[in-house]
């Protein structure tokens, strides 16, 4: 039963993580860029406000997942010594830079949709830019989340 509940939540804390990263690589790399060919200021605002309401519960349930596995996970996990043992390992090193990197992923991600996202229009351009940006530093945070996991794994 073990191997199953280890099995499952490590596939669970991944679907998670592609919810998450997936959708600032497609928003930021393939969905913003054609959106901007085809509609400009307040219309790319609405619509963009649109994704994001249809967006939020899956995130909202995506970091519900990765709360429950994740802690499970980092429970189980022969390395973990303890609260408090943050830097007792390599592993818990890591595992402590991981999560202050999450942390920045998600207020990154909240400021790009509470503050950028719901200002952008035709006479404000630097919005978008800023907008845009934010997607792209959340898609590098994701990326290093994901390396410094697989990195964990391997410890």
């Amino acid at each position: 039963m073990t191997t199953i509940l280890i099995a499952l939540s490590t596939w669970l804390h991944t679907l998670a993580t592609i919810v998450m990263v997936g959708y600032y690589l497609f928003t930021g790399l393939v969905f913003l860029p054609v959106l901007e060919r085809k509609t400009h200021g307040t219309d790319l605002r609405d619509f963009l406000k649109g994704v994001s309401s249809q967006i939020r519960p899956y995130f909202g349930g995506a970091l519900l997942v990765f709360i429950v596995t994740g802690t499970y996970l980092m429970l189980i996990n022969e390395n973990y010594l303890g609260l408090g043992h943050f830097f007792s390992n390599p592993w818990s090193a890591l595992i402590i830079i991981k999560h202050a990197i999450v942390v920045a992923f998600v207020f990154l991600g909240i400021r790009a949709e509470r503050i950028y996202a719901v200002k952008i229009s035709d006479d404000k351009p630097e919005i978008l830019q800023q907008y845009r940006l934010s997607l792209y530093g959340n898609l590098a945070l994701g990326m290093l989340i994901l390396l410094l996991t697989t990195i964990a794994q391997a410890i």
